[in-house]
């Protein structure tokens, strides 16, 4: 195979009698580092976006989630004490969630009602995405609520002791009063004690925080639970927490990690990502496919040298070799040069942030101000193999019809 490398390499590089053949042969390299170089940036901008989401949505979710797998709210007394039993738990928080209206003057709008325990600012990094006022729930004053920054301007909030937001929730187990519909529903006057921002519109405009005893009360449903959130301490591996936690509760509740908490939003973004890879792949193809055309060329100028080969012993096996790394060599140079320059390009942008997401005068209007990169070592695996895989494949069509025309 070595003998086959060197000729092959003095082939790649040597001068040929139609000099179209080395302008087609750089072509085709070109054409592949262009759609390899494409490829590597597309997908760590890809990366660098979810990664960037993951992290926002990750400073409004617990390490860890238990939820009933039947049902919508449970008893956390048996729960909570066998979860006592682990030494990697550094939080336990009570939830529960429920939907609610919220009125304010002359502006309403439905809500998620988050009633949490107090050691939640113990399990979130409330101080992180606190927008204005404090994560306050309550004191001696009184009880407060915490409300997203969309939901607090869409009821016109105001962070005062003169003006209160009123919670409603339905009675169960009571008709609706059609003469004063408002009988029909538990109400709860609080004050806002701050507003949070995600920059995530979903979460943002959907979420108000509450004690969970007076959730509990305004909801009617007793000392129950929605979900236990839980942090686990540093230095300890989530999936193998996540592990112990399933098997010491069984199969009655459902144990998610903050990915599985957001499990179809992680999917759809892995399913755009793979799609563009596809679409960008077959452009990538094309680009290949022209080695076919190349490596054909050159077979037919070095005619006389197959012959020359042959007369000196050389055995079809070793010429078909021969032509086949000469087609991959060209394939290889292509995607070995642009996965360096996308590595180089990614790299760069990371570091200085020359492609931006908005004009100067747009600056701040988003979350970050250039395009987020991320570079995965399993994404350059993945496209280098591709790449080499179907350049060997390419090569070998040509290649096999040799003995056919040299008979």
């Amino acid at each position: 195979m070595k003998l086959q490398f060197f000729i092959a390499l003095r082939y790649l590089f040597s001068k040929k009698s139609y000099n179209i053949i080395n302008i087609i042969s750089m072509i085709c390299a070109g054409g592949i580092c262009v759609a390899t170089l494409a490829l590597v940036c597309t997908l760590s901008v890809y990366n660098g976006f979810q990664q960037l989401i993951s992290d926002v949505i990750s400073s409004f979710d617990p390490d860890i989630k238990i939820a009933i797998k039947e049902g919508k709210t449970f008893d956390p007394t048996l729960p909570l004490d066998k979860l006592k039993t682990l030494d990697c738990i550094q939080t336990t928080c009570e939830i529960l969630e429920e939907n609610a209206l919220i009125r304010h003057k002359d502006k309403q709008t439905s809500v998620i009602l988050k009633g949490v325990s107090n050691n939640y600012t113990d399990l979130i990094p409330t101080q992180s995405i606190t927008d204005m006022g404090s994560f306050l729930l309550e004191d001696n004053e009184g009880v407060y609520t915490v409300l997203g920054t969309a939901l607090f301007n869409q009821i016109n909030g105001s962070i005062s002791f003169t003006s209160p937001i009123s919670l409603y929730a339905p009675k169960y187990a009571t008709k609706v009063n059609v003469a004063n519909p408002e009988n029909s529903f538990n109400v709860e006057h609080v004050y806002i004690g701050g507003t949070y921002a995600t920059h995530q519109l979903e979460i943002d405009s959907k979420y108000a925080f509450l004690p969970i005893k007076y959730a509990q009360e305004l909801f009617e449903y007793g000392n129950v639970v929605s979900a236990i959130e839980l942090n686990i301490k540093e230095q300890t591996d989530i999936q193998q927490a996540q592990n112990k936690i399933k098997e010491l509760l069984g199969n009655d509740y459902v144990v998610s990690n903050k990915e599985q908490q957001h499990e179809e939003f992680y999917r759809m973004m892995k399913i755009e990502k793979w799609i563009t890879f596809l679409i960008l792949f077959f452009i990538l193809l094309i680009a290949i496919v022209n080695v076919i055309g190349s490596l054909s060329m050159l077979i037919l100028e070095k005619k006389k040298d197959i012959v020359t080969l042959q007369n000196l012993g050389a055995t079809q096996s070793f010429i078909q070799q021969l032509f086949l790394i000469e087609g991959w060599m060209i394939s290889a140079i292509g995607a070995f040069s642009g996965i360096v320059l996308g590595v180089i390009l990614c790299l760069s942008q990371q570091l200085f942030g020359w492609l931006k997401l908005g004009t100067e005068s747009e600056e701040g209007t988003f979350l970050i101000n250039a395009y987020p990169v991320s570079v995965q070592l399993s994404d350059i695996c993945l496209i280098l193999f591709s790449v080499l895989a179907i350049g060997i494949l390419v090569a070998w069509i040509p290649t096999r019809y040799i003995k056919h025309k040299n008979k």
